[in-house]
């Protein structure tokens, strides 16, 4: 059992914050609209299914876990990357069959410069592995801390009449505040 919030002094809406978070999802499954599709002579009706969760605003304020990155943008920024830099590696390869005037010199010059595209382009391509490698490295450490800010989360109980968040033999404070030190005991 819990002390009574420690704003209005009252526990008849005081509830345990992961009950108000896994109250808070609505799962639904239903038919959509009905759609009429010609086939030859004929008319065909169809619909389609939906399904979805939907989320009250309360339980999205009391998530204990980071918030979700985007993922598969870096990968195939960098096969992007590798191919338009495999088709600029070709470039220097033309210019030896038809070298500059200014001989050897002038061979090394123009060698360089065409081979300048295809460097940069494989720069761009390992600073986005590199950048993959820390969102890696960083998706980790905040998975191993998960744990102790779910430790921190479930001490938690949110009174509906003040909408705010309690732990037991603390003040109230905002849900976005409750968010936070969930954060800060997890790492994230």
């Amino acid at each position: 059992m819990t002390a009574p919030c420690p704003s209005c002094g009252q526990l008849d809406q005081v509830q345990h914050v992961p009950a108000v978070y896994y109250g808070g999802h609505s799962y639904y499954r239903g038919q959509g609209p009905t759609v009429a599709v010609p086939a030859g002579d004929g008319v065909i009706y169809t619909s389609s299914e939906v399904s979805g969760v939907t989320v009250t605003g309360v339980a999205r304020a009391l998530d204990p876990f980071p918030p979700r990155r985007r993922s598969g943008g870096l990968v195939a920024g960098v096969v992007l990357l590798l191919m338009v830099g495999s088709c600029f590696l070709w470039l220097p390869f033309s210019a030896v069959d038809d070298p500059p005037p200014g001989g050897t010199g002038g061979l090394v010059l123009g060698f360089a410069l065409l081979s300048l595209p295809s460097v940069c382009v494989f720069g761009a391509t390992g600073t986005l592995i590199w950048l993959y490698v820390r969102r890696v490295r960083e998706y980790r450490r905040r998975r191993a801390g998960i744990p102790a800010a779910q430790a921190l989360w479930q001490q938690g109980w949110f009174c509906h009449r003040c909408g705010g968040v309690y732990l037991a033999q603390g003040q109230l404070m905002a849900p976005a505040r409750f968010r936070e030190l969930v954060g800060e005991a997890g790492g994230y």
